[in-house]
């Protein structure tokens, strides 16, 4: 016998949580999709103005493709070379997702998922036990007013990803002296120049980090700065000589440019860009109207630099916080899964294109039926693609619709 289908919840309506909507509604399964912004995609939508490395081919998933144009929702090419920005995916393919008369009726905005347990059981109660996965999940919701409430569900579907959990910029992962009390001041998003050239025009900018945000960052100031000459970046990098990903034969050729001139800038191609290798943030301070910046080097020399703005560009980490108390297996080193993790450690590229779906049993966890899913399940892994999302979306499904499914978990550890 096949027991009733289960309730899920599924947290964050990005690209990753209106995938497994659709999919929940593909197979017949009563879902609530919670998302914390007033609108979709409320982390797309903090990077709106940067464009994806991806055409469009990589940025709508079959399903949404079949959904959209059976709803008469004219989309790109799957040919199409263009590489869209993040506005531009979430006006024409993830709002139309969210108007969807099936998705819609389960969507809502505007909720913030706080914290889910178990309900009638602690973090460390019923180890690997059946009865575990029988009881609904618990979760703590808040909207923007305050209000608290609780409400159940039988499946969870984390799919908040990363961008909200800023990294720290100060040497070893952790904040550095005075960062708290600058926090509200440090800028940690890709500043949008064309919207706020007055923050930045004429300014001395401290970039911290080397990824392809900070990468991002610093090539449009140095643009902004041609036209803006009293602008200047001092890039503080950590290792003596980062390795950008390049290759000629690469298929994203936005991601080659971008390494590119990110190399370009890192050799001094732009009078308006310093970047002081080999150096991490020891503490930071206000200074008048600026800000003072202690740099170490990595032979314990100390450089003090002053600047007007601090962009700290040093990656991002998911919400952790939100399954406390749940029985969760998370890796040491990247903090995603344990079993999703030793496999992507363990596979041969770490360039995102040559990724593929580590398969359903790598995406169990020890908690029965509480699923990661998207960017939070690679943690500190930067390897993600779209679509490795919505293949883990699929994988999901597979297993909940297993017949006689009592619940969806690693399999008890058992000693002799």
């Amino acid at each position: 016998m096949s027991r009733p289908k289960p309730c899920l919840a599924i947290l964050g309506a990005g690209p990753t949580g209106l995938e497994a909507a659709l999919a929940a509604v593909e197979n017949g399964f009563a879902f609530t999709l919670y998302e914390a912004s007033e609108r979709v995609a409320g982390h797309v939508l903090d990077w709106s103005h940067v464009e994806l490395f991806s055409p469009w081919g990589y940025d709508v998933s079959p399903r949404a493709r079949r959904a959209l144009a059976a709803a008469g929702v004219e989309l790109p090419a799957q040919d199409d070379p263009t590489c869209p920005s993040g506005k531009e995916l979430v006006r024409r393919v993830l709002e139309p997702i969210a108007r969807l008369p099936a998705i819609r009726a389960g969507l809502r905005t505007g909720i913030r998922v706080v914290s889910v347990g178990r309900e009638g059981l602690l973090k460390h109660e019923e180890i690997a036990s059946a009865r575990r996965g029988a009881l609904p999940f618990r979760l703590l919701l808040a909207d923007a007013s305050g209000r608290e409430w609780t409400e159940s569900a039988d499946v969870v579907l984390d799919c908040t990803g990363s961008y909200s959990r800023p990294n720290a910029l100060g040497d070893g992962g952790i904040r550095a002296p005075g960062e708290s009390e600058l926090d509200s001041e440090i800028r940690r998003r890709i500043p949008n120049l064309e919207e706020e050239p007055a923050d930045w025009a004429g300014k001395t900018i401290l970039v911290v980090g080397a990824g392809h945000s900070a990468l991002t960052a610093v090539a449009s100031l140095a643009e902004l700065a041609m036209s803006e000459p009293e602008t200047s970046v001092i890039w503080a990098l950590r290792r003596e000589n980062p390795s950008w990903y390049f290759d000629p034969a690469d298929p994203l050729p936005g991601r080659s440019a971008l390494a590119v001139r990110g190399r370009e800038l890192f050799d001094g191609a732009s009078p308006s860009v310093h970047a002081i290798r080999g150096v991490v943030v020891d503490s930071l301070s206000r200074a008048g109207s600026r800000y003072a910046v202690s740099l170490r080097h990595t032979d314990g020399r100390v450089e003090s630099v002053h600047v007007d703005r601090i962009l700290s560009l040093t990656g991002a980490v998911g919400n952790h916080d939100l399954y406390r108390q749940l029985q969760i297996h998370e890796c040491y080193a990247t903090l995603g899964p344990m079993k999703l993790s030793a496999a992507l450690l363990g596979s041969a590229s770490a360039d995102c294109l040559a990724q593929d779906s580590q398969g359903a049993e790598a995406l169990l966890n020890p908690e029965p039926n509480f699923f990661i899913l998207g960017a939070k399940s690679y943690g500190r892994n930067s390897s993600f693609l779209m679509r490795l999302g919505w293949r883990q979306v699929d994988e999901v499904f597979e297993l909940l619709r297993a017949p006689c499914n009592e619940s969806a978990g690693e399999a008890p550890q058992r000693t002799n």
